[in-house]
């Protein structure tokens, strides 16, 4: 009579243990570099979306032959008033502030605007151009000609950017996380003699400092 074994396979105990503190190794070596990832590409998706704005705004100033402002607004999906409150922002938006006025192609009036023109304010039917919001821990701070001018800058049809007080503007926004995951934890958004305008990343050594004009 032939007997038939029946081999019972698995892991043991020991096996299991030894498996579940290898993969708990594994995890604690990717897990800074994933919070890496994620906090760099949250800087660089802010940092672009900033200067595209600003890019657009200089665009429409040329293209409407009027001024177009970028301000500080904390809530742009619920209210279009900028902001003058000191400190970081948490949001933004550009509006042309021409005073709502349309034109026909022959330069006559199609539809009348009911605001105030040039007067950094967004009043009346003043068109918003585009908003930005951005999430915690992402921090937005600005050089002194922009925090001290009133959380604005505009841009005439000369393609130049000016700050509040109308002085060309050499100033700097800033995008940073309070973090050493990346080390490069700031984004350093340059505006150069009103119109050169780049991204830098900047070791910002884990904290957030407002930035200097330039």
């Amino acid at each position: 009579m032939n007997i038939v074994r029946k081999i019972e396979q698995g892991f043991t105990l020991i096996e299991l243990i030894v498996a579940i503190a290898v993969l708990a190794i594994l995890v604690a070596i990717a897990t800074p570099n994933f919070q890496s990832v994620f906090n760099n590409n949250r800087l660089t998706a802010n940092a672009n979306e900033m200067l595209s704005t600003l890019q657009l705004a200089r665009m429409e100033s040329a293209r409407r032959n009027t001024r177009v402002v970028v301000c500080r607004n904390d809530a742009p999906d619920t209210t279009t008033d900028c902001s003058v409150a000191a400190g970081a922002w948490l949001g933004w938006m550009s509006f042309a502030d021409d005073g709502g006025t349309i034109l026909n192609a022959n330069g006559t009036v199609a539809v009348a605007g009911t605001g105030t023109a040039r007067n950094g304010i967004r009043d009346g039917n003043e068109l918003v151009l585009n908003v930005g919001t951005f999430a915690a821990p992402v921090q937005l701070l600005t050089s002194p000609a922009i925090s001290g001018g009133n959380a604005r800058i505009r841009f005439s049809p000369d393609g130049l950017a000016y700050s509040d007080a109308g002085n060309i503007l050499n100033a700097q926004f800033s995008f940073c996380i309070a973090t050493a995951q990346p080390p490069e934890n700031t984004r350093l958004i340059t505006i150069g003699s009103g119109s050169r305008m780049a991204i830098t990343r900047v070791n910002g050594a884990g904290a957030c400092a407002a930035p200097t004009d330039t």
